[in-house]
């Protein structure tokens, strides 16, 4: 009876080896029926589930493999290697990429994307590319240039404007935009759009016209129809309040510089983006190192600090910062100067050194002014007890 119990329990086990083994077959079998029948959703399901039981049987021959290289057990390690590579095979091909996509597309728009990420992340085989490319020529210059960036479908691209490309405007006019094809804008410069489900191919689409932008006050003038030797009014001004110094219009590709008070440009080759320049400085955060600004100890040397910013939109050079103190407030050290401050950046100054004299509140000065003359004050106040 016992010999009879053990052929059946070995019987039981070889029939669940074989089982196990034909599950892996039937669940990739169910798979490509549903990519051959162009059933999405069904091959999205057993494919999870056919990826899940794999995970689970990779682990498990890794660690058979590993095991038995620690017993020593050569012709079981190879075995349960062999297992591992079996059991590798179960994944998608390229041609089962290729046919789910084909379904896939024909599917709505939302669907579409949601089952094209998954595709994204469960193939190897999948990944859509958008390529930009650019040409530009005359008689002087030729230049040319191709790139393509994967990206998972449906996330969001933002599309490159004239700054990202950085061209010469005077000889390859200005880059109005995106097509599908080398002669239409099908996207704006600078658009952000969708990736697409599949690989596709934008081409740069320049144009003879002359960009005046200005970021701070919105101003966006767009003047076409133009050619080289022609003369463009050059937009005139106003600052949004008494802390902006215009300081004149730049195309940074060209290097081509036009002052604040210039009225005219003659264009020069096929185009130019002019940015409005911008001067402004923002002093805050004043802190003390050792003691709050709002306790200062009379007759004591407190060392201060304060963030300097350029927010405006031009670099700044050859700064002098003047640092003065009310009655009662001695200033001992903080004078100085500062060589350049590109737009956008902030520094904290430290090294500035005060002694009240007198308890109470007293007002702290600080006073940036740049090479041509141009001037920022800002006050805090300060208290000492």
């Amino acid at each position: 009876m016992k010999r009879k119990f053990m052929v059946i329990l070995v019987a039981l086990l070889v029939a669940g080896v074989s089982l196990s083994a034909a599950s892996l077959s039937d669940l990739y079998q169910k798979f490509s029926d549903a990519v051959s029948n162009g059933d999405v959703a069904l091959a999205i399901d057993s494919y999870t589930e056919l990826q899940d039981r794999t995970g689970k049987d990779l682990l498990k021959a890794q660690r058979s493999y590993e095991k038995a290289l620690d017993a020593g057990n050569i012709q079981r390690a190879m075995n349960a290697r062999d297992d591992y590579y079996g059991i590798s095979r179960y994944k998608m091909s390229k041609e089962d990429t290729d046919a789910l996509l084909s379904a896939i597309l024909k599917e709505d728009g939302e669907t579409a994307v949601e089952h094209a990420k998954w595709l994204y992340s469960n193939s190897s085989y999948y990944y859509p590319t958008l390529s930009y490319e650019w040409k530009s020529s005359s008689d002087s210059f030729s230049y040319s240039f191709n790139r393509s960036v994967t990206v998972e479908p449906g996330s969001t691209i933002t599309l490159p404007g004239p700054d990202d490309i950085g061209i010469d405007t005077s000889m390859a006019g200005v880059l109005v935009g995106w097509g599908v094809t080398p002669d239409e804008v099908t996207y704006n410069a600078g658009e952000t759009i969708s990736a697409p489900l599949t690989s596709q191919t934008l081409y740069a689409i320049w144009k003879t016209e002359v960009r005046f932008t200005d970021s701070v006050t919105g101003v966006e003038n767009v003047v076409d129809d133009v050619a080289a030797g022609d003369s463009i009014a050059v937009p005139q001004l106003t600052a949004p309040d008494d802390t902006y110094v215009f300081a004149g219009w730049a195309d940074e590709s060209t290097g081509v510089y036009l002052a604040p008070y210039d009225e005219e440009y003659v264009l020069e080759g096929n185009g130019a983006v002019f940015k409005a320049l911008w001067k402004k400085v923002d002093v805050s955060d004043l802190a003390g190192k050792h003691y709050d600004v709002n306790a200062l100890p009379v007759n004591t040397q407190a060392e201060l600090s304060f963030a300097l910013s350029n927010a405006g939109t031009e670099d700044l050079r050859s700064l002098s910062i003047e640092v003065t103190g009310s009655e009662g407030l001695s200033v001992l050290t903080g004078n100085g100067k500062l060589s350049y401050l590109s737009d956008g950046s902030s520094i904290t100054m430290t090294g500035l050194k005060v002694v009240a004299t007198e308890a109470g509140e007293h007002t702290l000065t600080v006073t940036i002014t740049d090479r041509d003359g141009d001037s920022w004050s800002s006050d805090f106040t300060v208290n000492a007890q």
